[in-house]
């Protein structure tokens, strides 16, 4: 476990695995019900079923990649995790006020340099 990486590389690969692990919690936890009520509000199938599949890949591939096993395919559900994630919260064409549709634009740039650092890992 991390025995060829710096400490930099270590510092890196745990902050990006505390992301999804830290926004997995507050997803299942404190969100769960705002997050379920906009997949329902977005016409997503299967609503309930679709977040935990979700949470499940958040959680999954945050602990892979945070115990430096599988890290690969730790990264690969991360990304399709946010590929996915991305496309159902963040339909930046369907906000009308012109500050939500700024920061559902931001949010995808900060999704893509989020897969970027996945891809690093890989």
């Amino acid at each position: 476990m991390y025995q060829d990486h710096t400490a930099l590389q270590v510092a890196g690969q745990l902050l990006i695995a505390f992301l999804f692990l830290g926004t997995g919690v507050r997803a299942a936890t404190t969100q769960f019900g705002q997050h379920l009520e906009r997949m329902i509000g977005y016409g997503v199938p299967l609503p309930r079923l679709a977040l935990i599949a979700g949470l499940a890949m958040q959680f999954a591939g945050g602990l892979l990649v945070a115990l430096d096993l599988y890290r690969s395919l730790g990264a690969a559900i991360l990304i399709a995790f946010t590929l996915l994630a991305s496309a159902i919260f963040h339909r930046f064409w369907l906000v009308e006020d012109p500050l939500r549709r700024h920061f559902h634009i931001s949010f995808l740039f900060s999704n893509g340099a989020t897969i970027g650092a996945l891809l690093l890992l890989m």
